[in-house]
């Protein structure tokens, strides 16, 4: 997706003193993909909610024991 707002499209200014080129990348990629991950979970769809129908179903039986294999009342 082209956005000319994107994380990765924004410039990073940093004014901090002595510190390597090596250290402003470092920093620069993990800023920039704190961002990009937030941005994309804002746009991600989000699940549609359970209807009245979904949630008053019960299941019929317990859980499995991992344990002993059988079910749980």
């Amino acid at each position: 997706m082209t956005d000319d707002n994107a994380p990765e499209n924004e410039p990073v200014i940093v004014t901090t003193k002595h510190v390597t080129d090596t250290e402003v990348a470092a920093v620069t990629a993990v800023i920039r993909g704190m961002l990009i991950e937030e941005n994309d979970s804002l746009r991600a769809e989000k699940p549609a909610a359970r209807s009245r129908w979904q949630r008053s179903q019960r299941d019929l039986r317990g859980d499995l024991s991992p344990v002993t294999h059988s079910w749980v009342d």
